[in-house]
């Protein structure tokens, strides 16, 4: 009984052990509960795979487990710092307690947007939403950046600095730095106006005709963006010369443009009216022509040798294979209307004048 008495006693005077077992049970429990409890809620709101809420314990149980233990950690040494009177011996703790939540946060948000990139990216490949990819991109970034930067500023807030005159210095810095690395800064943005104006997306065919560079966008990058040409190397660009030199893209062409000349004898040149009137009406007949656009097929001059035809349309093939193709064919269509109405092709003739 006395023993009973003096252990009752020893809680009494030590109560801040009880406070201990207890915060270190409650721990264990919410460490062990958590993934459960998110795991039977996904289970019962019967979310489809490519939900980004079923892959929400990804984002959250690792930093929340982080959060528990820092918790625990800074409620320990705050409760022997009280009990052995220590105060002034683990003045961060606090600071350092506050920052790590932040840490904690910031973190679950990053993760979480990279379980959001993946999911909308599954989604739209499986064509069950549809927006633009450069856009998430940018979003994404954007949203990094910005978690970042906040998270930071408020760090230093939590361990007394002054974020002001940091950000007027940080001003100054960031000219003298930016004259001195004027470059990469000049990229930085050339990437951002990518980004924003968007005059090419991954996997466009683009050509630089001042660089003699032709290819297929593989990765736009912050600083420079990468092209595989038509021999299938890789070549890297500085993203400040799209914003200085001339950009073609050729996968947002519309049409494909078929101009030819055809050159007839001039002992033809009589049937060239009735050749002209059956090559109008090919085209007319044709599928591929868009006949929405302007047709042109007209005598166009008297060459020394020949008599030329200018024949010129618009195909609404705009990939290089079937062009070429639809190209082919009306070309021969073309030759045979010239050698049905008795007419040939000319061929290139010089006179020469002898003397005696």
């Amino acid at each position: 009984m006395q023993s009973r008495d003096s252990w009752h006693g020893w809680l009494l005077d030590h109560t801040w052990v009880i406070e201990v077992a207890i915060v270190v049970l409650l721990l264990f429990f919410l460490n062990f509960g958590l993934k459960r409890f998110l795991i039977r809620s996904k289970r019962m709101a019967q979310l489809q795979e490519n939900d980004w809420r079923v892959h929400l314990d990804y984002a959250a149980v690792a930093p929340a487990r982080v959060l528990l233990w820092v918790l625990l950690i800074a409620f320990l040494i705050d409760v022997v710092t009280r009990e052995l009177k220590l105060s002034g011996t683990f003045l961060y703790v606090d600071p350092l307690r506050n920052a790590t939540v932040i840490g904690c946060i910031a973190w679950f948000l990053l993760r979480w947007k990279k379980v959001f990139h993946t999911t909308m990216v599954s989604k739209r490949g499986k064509g069950k939403v549809a927006f633009d990819p450069i856009s998430l991109e940018i979003v994404a970034k954007l949203f990094t950046i910005s978690v970042i930067f906040i998270s930071l500023l408020v760090v230093m807030q939590i361990f007394g600095l002054n974020v002001a005159p940091l950000i007027t210095f940080g001003g100054i810095g960031a000219a003298v730095l930016g004259f001195a690395s004027k470059d990469v800064v000049a990229n930085f943005f050339g990437g951002l106006m990518i980004y924003v104006t968007r005059p090419f997306t991954v996997h466009d065919l683009v050509e630089l005709p001042e660089k003699k560079v032709m290819g297929h966008v593989e990765e736009i990058g912050w600083y420079l963006t990468s092209i595989r040409d038509l021999e299938k190397k890789p070549i890297y660009i500085p993203n400040s010369i799209f914003s200085s030199e001339l950009l073609i893209n050729q996968s947002r062409m519309t049409h494909r443009r078929i101009e030819e000349t055809i050159q007839i004898r001039y002992e033809d040149i009589s049937k060239v009216g009735k050749i002209l009137d059956e090559i109008r009406s090919l085209f007319d007949r044709n599928a591929s022509i868009d006949h929405h656009q302007s047709l042109s097929i007209f005598l166009q001059n008297f060459s020394p040798s020949s008599v030329d035809l200018e024949v010129k349309a618009y195909l609404l093939s705009t990939r290089y294979e079937d062009f070429m193709e639809a190209r082919q064919a009306v070309m021969l269509e073309m030759y045979d209307i010239v050698a049905r109405n008795g007419a040939e092709m000319a061929y290139p003739t010089m006179r020469i004048l002898g003397g005696v």
